[in-house]
């Protein structure tokens, strides 16, 4: 019987495929494993949007580099939903949780379908007795815990063709950051909102905004409650009345603080407001006064929403380092509405020092009731333009035993409408991001950020015809001959040795 010759050169060549072969596959598989392990700590996406709306920004990244002890954060949701979701809300806030945990080894992000492990959430039952639903993000640290829902990822407005709330803008950088903020802070600062008929209306977008900051906020009706002790900022908006000379007196109190300082308030004014001698009293002692009449524009360039009250001013250099050092774009607007002019008495008086922050140009004018009864019955109005401050502060400095300044400030602002969610919660101006910075200047807050919303509108891309002939060659022509033309001609010298 003939032997058969073995084909040595087959063979060797077909080993090493087979081994080529085992390698790769293996290769591939290892690699597949080790992105699986580190993708949650490794940004591996591309964002690609205009204003990178599926990542967080350089100031919350620079934020949860100062962690110190570990932040949980747990969306009480199959992650399924949110990872494959089509609806562009969803997608954002998954990729924007997920960012946290990408950009600091203290936090940890979990999902927990609650129809799967309803008895998840009496892990938080001994420090938090409020309800816990399904799409509740629950952010903890220690002892300490915040609850958010899935709505309060997202800026609302009512569409008045259906009338029904539609979602224009994301804030879910915002809240979580916030959130994180406010659980690793053991002693977080507290505000006091007067709201009454006479002390002021409540105004739930300021109530938000600070608490977005790492405050605690309460209401309260200084006419029939003290001011508690702990109280780091008092919050009046619009009285619709004057104060009462002991609701005054409980105002210096505050603000002395025992000639200790380091108290704050915040006064808005309203064009509807009647006669208040006693609160006019109070903030000329600290330099400033709220003039009658409304700030008007003569330039429409200046103006915004059409109107000539609605002025749009820019935010000075000069508080680059102080009451502004937290806008991360100063060269937005920042829109007076419905303003009242907020006069400068003196500069400085004694350890009193008042500040601009909002002057509008010289195109303004104030008009009065007077003037606009004038105008209506046909008379003749003569307005005197001139630049109008609509926002100031006041700061009343003092030293501390360790001889550190220590301040208290009073800032009063032209109209309750500049603290409107139409202005603070848009991209476009500044008013939010300004409250926020001088609020976290005037207390002292350094760890405090402001973060703008943003706008998910998709917008599409389009190519001219020529880049897309071009894509068309290289892609579905040049790329596809080449790799086929070197595929045969591997395949012919393999053939032939």
């Amino acid at each position: 019987m003939e032997k058969v010759k073995m084909n040595t050169k087959k063979l060797k060549y077909g080993t090493v495929s087979v081994v080529i072969t085992v390698i790769v596959v293996a290769a591939i598989v290892l690699a597949n494993v080790i992105l699986s392990v580190v993708a949650g700590r490794i940004n591996m996406k591309i964002d690609l949007t205009e204003n990178n709306v599926f990542n967080i920004s350089q100031e919350s990244i620079d934020y949860l580099s100062t962690l110190n002890e570990p932040v949980e954060i747990v969306t009480m949701a199959d992650e399924t939903t949110f990872s494959t979701s089509t609806y562009v809300y969803y997608k954002q806030a998954y990729e924007v949780l997920k960012k946290y945990a990408v950009c600091s080894d203290k936090v940890t992000v979990n999902f927990v379908d609650m129809t799967k492990n309803p008895t998840y959430v009496n892990k938080y039952s001994q420090i938090y007795k409020g309800t816990i639903d399904q799409y509740s993000i629950v952010v903890s640290c220690g002892q300490r815990i915040k609850v958010l829902s899935i709505n309060d990822l997202y800026n609302t407005e009512i569409d008045y063709n259906t009338f029904t709330n539609r979602i224009v803008s994301s804030k879910a950088e915002q809240v979580i950051t916030s959130a994180i903020m406010y659980v690793t802070d053991p002693d977080p600062m507290k505000a006091v909102i007067f709201s009454s008929a006479a002390a002021g209306e409540s105004n739930d977008n300021i109530s938000s905004m600070l608490e977005d900051n790492g405050f605690e906020t309460v209401s309260i009706d200084p006419i029939t409650e003290e001011i508690p002790e702990d109280t780091d900022l008092i919050v009046i908006n619009a009285p619709t009345n004057d104060y009462p000379s002991e609701l005054i007196d409980k105002l210096y109190k505050f603000l002395e603080n025992d000639g200790k300082y380091g108290k704050n308030l915040i006064y808005t004014a309203d064009f509807n407001q009647k006669s208040t001698p006693n609160i006019d009293a109070f903030l000329s002692e600290w330099g400033l006064q709220v003039g009658a009449g409304m700030v008007a524009e003569s330039d429409g360039n200046n103006v915004v929403f059409n109107s000539p009250y609605a002025i749009a001013s820019y935010i000075p250099d000069t508080l680059s380092d102080t009451y502004a050092n937290n806008i991360a774009q100063k060269t937005l607007p920042v829109i007076s509405y419905y303003s009242r002019p907020v006069n400068i008495l003196f500069e400085t008086s004694g350890i009193i020092k008042t500040t601009p922050l909002i002057t509008t140009n010289d195109t303004t004018y104030v008009i009065t009731n007077e003037m606009q009864e004038a105008y209506q019955k046909g008379e003749d109005v003569n307005p005197i333009y001139a630049a109008q401050n609509t926002m100031a502060v006041s700061a009343k400095t003092t030293y501390d035993e360790n001889n550190k300044e220590v301040s208290s400030h009073v800032l009063v602002v032209g109209s309750s409408y500049f603290f409107g969610a139409d202005l603070t919660q848009q991209s476009y101006c500044n008013n939010g991001d300004l409250f926020v910075s001088a609020v976290n200047y005037m207390t002292g807050k350094t760890d405090g950020i402001t973060i703008v919303a943003k706008d998910l509108s998709s917008k599409t891309f389009t190519a001219s015809k020529t880049a897309f002939n071009v894509c068309f060659i290289i892609f579905v022509l040049v790329i596809p001959i080449v790799v086929l033309v070197f595929g045969v001609i591997i395949w012919v010298v393999r053939r032939h040795k």
